[in-house]
């Protein structure tokens, strides 16, 4: 992938370094810091190709050594709303200089134009990804920022009928397609207002959300302030947003929620904002952020213009100092600790600046383009190894709708019982033992399995070879 740049330092600059140190060449210099271990042989990067990108000369160095520690060689196939992902060393260079990474809330926009720049350019390019008018400066989690997507879309049906949020009567629908963790937390955040929270079942064939199952429930007469869809849903199939809209919007106290833990998938697929959606609630953790084993998480929460004044968190507008220079400032920070506790649109009292700032810069390093191709990539591997996963015969598709890097496969049945006995959970512990994170056990015979740009071709030979072992064992 040419998708992230590296710009060496010039032979200049590396002599003028020299000098400074008061070392004549490269091996006094790794002589000092290294002691007496030996450099590696020049003739091994004999090897190396004239042009190779920041993550292939990642993993050239990574296969060169045979006695590389085996954790350091596991390949991850396990999603479900946190995506192994590579991500480029300047952002942790960036990330480490102490203006971005001490500062606390800038409360001082005068001292804080850095951050704020930041923050702005944060906003302007998730805007830009997901085809929304506004998108705030970050929230803590997908999860969260959707909870709060909820409220906000309660409040937004309140006003139009005259009533006060959280009537008992409203009736927020659920697609079943929905992380199962988004939706606890909705009914945690919901749970105090009197809202009766109901579920939209996924049809048995595509996986997609069952469209005959909403419009039954859209047409039993209750108030339905907010309709949730996740896109593409949390069993990796891709919805069609095309078809629930219109039946969403056909009641005007309605808002259309879609929510997204892959947001790369908008690389190659058509992004809420193409489908009049009125709040986009989400994960960004995709975008220069590591796993780290479940988080800090990074909020993606996105609307219509006209619900500005209901989106929670911050928003960092531009505008102009008293000299006619480019400033940049809160230009809304509708939270508790700002304003008169009654008026807040949320109670949240920070948020993920640091991951955000994070995100801004991994996207300006990937460019319009990378992102296109690494979304088109991540596409590409999954179906590769779902292809290669059923050609076994050892497994069968759970759905058949189509999907973007993700997707369910059972373990397939012999004379009802699973193959040789082993349940999805079963299968996922003895595929670690092989160094291999085979994905998540969604039901006793199923697993949910993703595929990143970190997963190459031999990742996906070798996961489909000790799956075959695992399974005939």
């Amino acid at each position: 992938m040419n998708n992230f740049r590296y710009f060496p330092n010039s032979k200049k600059d590396i002599a003028k370094l020299y000098r400074i140190l008061g070392i004549k060449d490269k091996k006094e210099l790794f002589g000092k810091i290294l002691g007496g271990i030996p450099l590696m042989e020049a003739g091994i990067l004999k090897a190396l190709p004239e042009e190779m990108d920041e993550e292939a000369l990642y993993r050239f160095f990574l296969n060169i050594d045979s006695n590389i520690p085996a954790k350091n060689k596991t390949a991850v196939f396990a999603g479900g709303g946190i995506y192994n992902h590579f991500v480029p060393a300047a952002i942790d260079g960036l990330m480490s200089r102490s203006e971005f990474y001490t500062p606390y809330t800038p409360y001082q926009p005068e001292v804080s134009q850095g951050t704020l720049f930041a923050l702005f350019e944060f906003q302007s390019m998730i805007a830009e990804i997901l085809g929304m008018d506004v998108v705030n400066a970050s929230m803590y989690d997908g999860a969260e920022s959707l909870a709060e997507a909820v409220l906000a879309a309660m409040r937004l049906s309140s006003a139009n009928r005259d009533l006060p949020a959280g009537h008992k009567d409203d009736l927020i629908l659920i697609s079943e397609g929905v992380n199962p963790n988004y939706t606890s937390v909705i009914k945690t955040f919901a749970g105090g207002t009197g809202v009766k929270i109901g579920k939209i079942k996924l049809n048995g064939q595509t996986g997609q959300t069952d469209i005959e199952d909403l419009k039954q429930k859209l047409a039993n007469g209750g108030r339905v302030p907010a309709v949730v869809v996740q896109q593409p849903n949390y069993l990796g199939v891709i919805e069609d947003l095309e078809e629930i809209e219109p039946l969403i919007h056909s009641d005007s106290n309605s808002s259309f929620i879609v929510s997204s833990t892959e947001p790369y998938s908008f690389g190659v697929i058509n992004p809420p904002g193409f489908y009049n959606a009125d709040i986009f609630a989400g994960e960004g953790n995709s975008f220069g952020n590591y796993m780290n084993f479940g988080g800090p998480l990074l909020g993606l929460f996105a609307a219509k213009k006209e619900y500005v004044r209901q989106m929670p968190g911050r928003i960092v507008g531009k505008t102009k100092d008293g000299k006619d220079r480019d400033a940049y400032a809160f230009i809304l920070s509708t939270r508790e600790q700002h304003i008169r506790r009654g008026a807040a649109t949320s109670n949240i009292c920070t948020n993920s600046s640091l991951n955000a700032v994070r995100a801004a810069i991994y996207l300006s390093l990937c460019s319009k383009s990378g992102f296109k191709e690494i979304a088109s990539l991540n596409l590409k591997l999954a179906h590769i190894l779902r292809d290669r996963l059923l050609s076994s015969g050892l497994f069968e598709p759970l759905y058949e709708g189509d999907f973007f890097n993700e997707f369910s496969l059972k373990l397939k049945i012999k004379g009802n019982k699973h193959n040789n006995n082993i349940t999805a959970s079963e299968f996922i512990e003895k595929m670690a033992e092989r160094d291999i994170l085979a994905g998540i056990a969604i039901s006793e015979s199923a697993v949910l399995i993703s595929a990143t740009e970190n997963n190459g071709l031999s990742d996906i030979e070798k996961y489909a070879e000790n799956a075959k072992e695992v399974l005939n064992a």
